[in-house]
C-alpha cells in the first residue's frame, strides 16, 4: 500500500482493531509525514491517540524495536507512551501499525522559527539531557546484526566489522557506486573502530535525533523525543551525528547547549572525538549507499562530499568538527 492510497478512515479502523477498548475511533487531523511513515491524531473514549503506519521499510526487528520503545518509556525516558502495536494490520493493507498516547505539541522544526534565541538554546540543553537519560537505560550488550537489539557481537569493533562486510556487499550491487572511495572509507572505519573499541560500552541509541523528532510545547519547551524506529544497542556516540549534521550547522551555541545538557544528566563519553569519527564514517558510508539506492541525488551528493572530506582527513573531519570554522 502506498502512502497516497492510505486514508485516515483506514487508520481509525486499524486502531480499533489493535486496541479494541479505544473504539469507536474518530479522525482528528494528520501529523507531519515522514519518509517512511504516516500518522494521524484520533479521538477515542480513552482520549486522543496517535495511529502511525510504517510504509516501505524492512520489517526485520520491527516488533522488537517497538518493545524496546515501551521498555525505555517504562524506565522514565521522555518518549511517547506505546499503547499497542502489530507488524501486520489488515485495515491498513497489512502494514505495521502502532498506537501511541497523544501528547499535545509541535515538532521543533515547525516551532523554532518563532522562538527566541534563549528559548532555542534551552531546548537544545533539554534535548541533550533527555538523550543522556536514554543512554543510561541498561542493555544486555551490543545488538545483533538484524534488528540491532538482543545479544550480538562482543565488542564495538566486531559490530563495525560486521557492518563493513554488509556495506561491501551492498555497494557491489549498485550501479555507479564510488567503489574506490567506499573501500578507502571502510578500511579507515575498521581501523578507527578497532582503536576505540576497548573504550565503548553499548547503550540504547535513538539514531534519528533531529528537529522533526523533538516535540515541544506551545512555548517552545522540550517535551519528548519522537520516532524511535531506528533504536539500536550501539555506541551511544552514534546519537551525536545527526544533531551535528542537521541541527548545529552554523549554530555553535546550540551545540554547546546540547553538550551541556548531556553532561548535566549523564557522563560524557570517553574518547568522544575518536568515537565520533567512527560514528561519522558509519553514517556516511551507510547513507551514501541508501541515497544511491533510492535515487535521491541531492542527499547522495551531500553525503559524498562529507565522506570524501572524512576519508581525506583520516577521520579528523568528523561531523562535530565541522560545526565551527
Amino acid at each position: 500500500m502506498a502512502i497516497s492510497e492510505l486514508t485516515v478512515e483506514d487508520v481509525a479502523a486499524g486502531v480499533a482493531e489493535v486496541l479494541p477498548e479505544a473504539a469507536p475511533v474518530r479522525p482528528v487531523r494528520a501529523l507531519r509525514r515522514g519518509r517512511s511513515h504516516v500518522s494521524w491524531v484520533l479521538e477515542s473514549p480513552r482520549g486522543r491517540l496517535v495511529g502511525k503506519v510504517l510504509l516501505g521499510c524492512p520489517r526485520d526487528g520491527f516488533m522488537e524495536r517497538l518493545a524496546e520503545h515501551r521498555r525505555v518509556w517504562e524506565h522514565g525516558v521522555l518518549v511517547p507512551p506505546v499503547l499497542a502495536f502489530t507488524d501486520s494490520c489488515p485495515a491498513v493493507g497489512g502494514q505495521p501499525l502502532t498506537v501511541f498516547e497523544y501528547l499535545p505539541g509541535v515538532d521543533a522544526e515547525e516551532t523554532l522559527p518563532s522562538v527566541d534565541a534563549d528559548r532555542a538554546v534551552a531546548l537544545m540543553r533539554d534535548t541533550g539531557a533527555a538523550l543522556a537519560r536514554l543512554h543510561q537505560v541498561p542493555v544486555g550488550g551490543f545488538g545483533d546484526a538484524v534488528g540491532g537489539l538482543g545479544v550480538g557481537p562482543a565488542s564495538w569493533g566486531a559490530v563495525v566489522a560486521g557492518r563493513a562486510a554488509w556495506l561491501r556487499d551492498a555497494y557491489r550491487s549498485l550501479d555507479g557506486a564510488p567503489l574506490a572511495l567506499v573501500e578507502a572509507g571502510i578500511g579507515l572505519l575498521c581501523r578507527l573502530a578497532d582503536d576505540v573499541s576497548p573504550h565503548v560500552r553499548p547503550a540504547v541509541a535513538h539514531l534519528d535525533v533531529y528537529l522533526p523528532n523533538i516535540l515541544v510545547d506551545d512555548k517552545g519547551r522540550f517535551r519528548i523525543l519522537l520516532d524511535l524506529e531506528h533504536v539500536r544497542w550501539v555506541d551511544p556516540v552514534m546519537d551525536f551525528v545527526k544533531p551535528a549534521m542537521w541541527m548545529f550547522a552554523e549554530r555553535p551555541a546550540w551545540a554547546d547547549a546540547f553538550a551541556d545538557g548531556y553532561r548535566s544528566a549523564g557522563t560524557w563519553p570517553e574518547r568522544w572525538s575518536e568515537r565520533l569519527s567512527v560514528a561519522t564514517g558509519l553514517e556516511l558510508l551507510t547513507g551514501v549507499q541508501y541515497w544511491i539506492r533510492v535515487a535521491d541525488h541531492e542527499m547522495r551528493e551531500d553525503y559524498l562530499r562529507r565522506l570524501r572530506a572524512w576519508v581525506r582527513s583520516d577521520g579528523a573531519a568528523h561531523v562535530w568538527a565541522s560545526i565551527r570554522p
